[in-house]
C-alpha cells in the first residue's frame, strides 16, 4: 500500500509539473484499471481493492497539486527583476 502511495505521489508531480490542463481523471480511471485488474489476479479481497483505489487517486491528486505549485514557485523565482530595455536608454 504504501508502495501505491509513493509511487502515485511521485506520478502525480510530474504530471503536476507538465500538463497545464486537468490531465487527472483519465490517469485515475488508467490507474484504478490497472490496479483493480493486478489485486484481482493476486487474489485481493474487493475491500484491498477499493481503499488501494482510493489512495491511488489521492495522493495522485496530492502530488498533482504539489508539482504544479513547485513550477509555478520555480517560475515566479526565475522571471524577477525584468531586464533594461534599449529603448529607455539616453544616448545622449
Amino acid at each position: 500500500m504504501s508502495t501505491v502511495a509513493i509511487f502515485s505521489l511521485l506520478i502525480g508531480s510530474l504530471l503536476g509539473g507538465r500538463f497545464r490542463i486537468f490531465i487527472l481523471p483519465p490517469f485515475i480511471v488508467l490507474g484504478a484499471a490497472i490496479l483493480s485488474a493486478g489485486s484481482a489476479w493476486q487474489g485481493q479481497a474487493s475491500v484491498h481493492i477499493v481503499v488501494t483505489i482510493l489512495v491511488f487517486a489521492s495522493a495522485l491528486q496530492l502530488g498533482y497539486f504539489c508539482g504544479a505549485v513547485l513550477v509555478r514557485v520555480r517560475a515566479s523565482a526565475y522571471r524577477g527583476k525584468a531586464a533594461q530595455s534599449f529603448d529607455s536608454q539616453s544616448l545622449g
